[in-house]
């Protein structure tokens, strides 16, 4: 279980004000923060989309639209599945 700390950069707030985010876009948002390691790791949107019950599609427009606003990185294609990590200049996550 995630234990710490959020905080949003100006960068952050800047794109939350210019393109809020939807319901889908939120909940894989708050997933990958409060769930990867700062390195990232290989995200399935298959597993990803059982475990927040969204479509597969819905999970695979979210990360993409994350991705384009800034808020998340992708890696690699490692084991047909995108590896992904939150971007420090948007996140920073400090463990308490």
């Amino acid at each position: 279980m995630f234990k710490g700390s959020v905080f949003l950069t100006d960068a952050a707030v800047n794109a939350f004000l210019k393109a809020p985010l939807s319901k889908a876009e939120s909940m894989v948002l708050w997933w990958v923060i409060s769930t990867l390691p700062p390195a990232g790791m290989v995200v399935s949107n298959k597993k990803l989309g059982e475990t927040l019950k969204i479509t597969r599609t819905r999970i695979s427009q979210s990360m993409k639209r994350l991705c384009e606003l800034g808020f998340i990185v992708r890696g690699p294609l490692m084991s047909g599945a995108y590896h992904y990590k939150v971007n420090p200049a948007f996140i920073r996550v400090v463990n308490s």
